[in-house]
């Protein structure tokens, strides 16, 4: 396998940000990995406030789950303001997206770089 090939992999399946710390930017990885880490947790956190607020509504101070409760879940998330949702979900796409992009063509220029010389 290509070396330029491992950078974009580690990124892409891994984590988006390591494989430019494969291709020696400390920095940008470090960079890219936090942001799709406060990105992923500020998602993680909304989908938990969502199903705590639907749960609340459906379930009720009796904590009882009917055979109608599922189908109600389901209405109530959807009557939920999912914006943000739809927001940081394209974000992290972009964020991985551009992850792999850069890391398999800084690596690609290295190994040109490296076979020319």
């Amino acid at each position: 396998m290509k070396d330029y090939i491992k950078a974009p992999l580690l990124s892409g399946l891994v984590l988006p940000g390591l494989g430019q710390v494969v291709n020696q930017q400390i920095i940008k990885g470090l960079v890219l990995m936090a942001l799709i880490t406060v990105i992923f947790l500020t998602l993680l956190v909304k989908v938990f406030i969502d199903i705590s607020a639907v749960m609340a509504e459906v379930v009720g101070p009796d904590l009882f789950l009917g055979p109608d409760s599922f189908s109600r879940i389901v209405e109530g998330v959807r009557e939920r303001n999912l914006n943000l949702f739809y927001f940081l979900g394209g974000s992290s796409f972009s964020v991985w997206v551009y992850s792999i992009i850069d890391a398999f063509r800084t690596s690609r220029r290295a190994f040109r770089e490296s076979e020319g010389e």
